[in-house]
């Protein structure tokens, strides 16, 4: 591997760490319902980015900003011809008060 590769994974590597931290504390899965009431709030996405984790980040995100509590039923898919890129989406929730 020479030098620039080398850099480009680096810069690869450090997106993936600061996308796995901005993405911890937020309820996202692949079940369709947890086990407590929610109210659905949308389909939310992340889209193109070069990682499942990157894809999944840009998803909480915009749920973030629907005022979501986490994301039910969460896909990944690969798009692409010669590089892939991911797409993650999902239903956006909030979770019901408790009484």
């Amino acid at each position: 591997m020479n030098r620039q590769e080398k850099k480009e994974q680096r810069e690869r590597n450090e997106r993936e760490w600061a996308a796995r931290e901005a993405g911890l504390g937020f309820y996202s899965v692949t079940v369709p319902a947890p086990p407590h009431p929610h109210t659905a709030v949308g389909v939310v996405a992340g889209y193109r980015r070069e990682s499942p984790t990157q894809a999944v980040v840009s998803m909480q995100e915009e749920a973030r900003e629907l005022g979501a509590d986490g994301v039910l039923g969460v896909s990944i898919i690969a798009v692409g011809t010669t590089t892939s890129l991911y797409i993650a989406y999902g239903t956006a929730v909030r979770w019901a008060q408790s009484e």
